[in-house]
């Protein structure tokens, strides 16, 4: 009867007289209570319930946090901020990793990430998954870099992982991270050491061509070392070709 979820980080409230659907945003910024009002009339055989919900939308931004929490929370900040606040780099250009970007297009964070994939697993391209970036903000050219930045980003503890596949294999794997681009899913391919074209308006399973590996087009015989993390190793996010 209630389907509460948060898997696509939409604002979204449905009811279609029969099933309540809520769906509340991401990171705790909104949360969505649903008051239910049940009627109950005649007895025996001829009892009958109906329901109805209302709902009420909290906005967290305007809520005055409670005190001793606060409190505790700020004594972790405090801790974490010695490991976490520590400048590693700084960018040369602007890094954009907002959902909207790493989840429809080629970006220059999903390039940073595929390329650190790549180089330390030796592999000769990498593919990481869009929705495995996280932090959902903007980087200015010239913004310094922390660690806490990059745990904001990459906040699932996946590991490094390197797989050999055929050619065949490689570009069904691009497919499938394209295959739902309309919905700006999670599994769209930021990649390092290839370069695709992609028709959006195709349809699914036809929609890349012009696969080049290091400048050399794709050969579907030929076997590739192709470095990713370890959720898409076993097939997450529709991954199965690597499996």
């Amino acid at each position: 009867d209630v389907l509460l979820t948060g898997h696509d980080h939409d604002l979204a409230i449905g009811y279609d007289g029969r099933t309540v659907m809520v769906e509340s945003s991401e990171e705790g910024n909104f949360v969505t209570a649903i008051d239910f009002v049940a009627t109950v009339t005649g007895e025996g055989k001829d009892r009958k319930v109906a329901w109805a919900p209302s709902f009420r939308v909290h906005d967290s931004s305007t809520i005055d946090p409670d005190p001793e929490v606060l409190a505790v929370v700020k004594r972790y900040e405090a801790e974490l901020s010695k490991e976490l606040d520590v400048e590693i780099g700084t960018s040369a250009g602007e890094l954009d990793s907002r959902s909207a970007t790493v989840r429809s297009q080629e970006a220059a964070i999903g390039n940073l990430i595929a390329d650190a994939i790549k180089d330390s697993t030796g592999g000769e391209l990498a593919i990481t998954n869009g929705g495995g970036i996280r932090a959902n903000k903007q980087y200015p050219a010239g913004a310094k870099l922390t660690r806490r930045d990059i745990l904001s980003e990459l906040p699932f503890g996946n590991s490094t992982s390197l797989v050999e596949i055929t050619g065949a294999d490689l570009k069904a794997a691009l497919e499938n991270g394209v295959s739902q681009i309309e919905q700006r899913a999670g599994r769209f391919p930021q990649v390092s050491g290839l370069k695709f074209e992609v028709d959006s308006k195709a349809p699914v399973g036809s929609r890349i061509s012009n696969v080049q590996v290091d400048g050399q087009p794709l050969d579907s015989t030929r076997k590739y070392k192709v470095a990713t993390n370890n959720f898409m190793l076993t097939g997450g996010d529709g991954y199965t070709p690597f499996t």
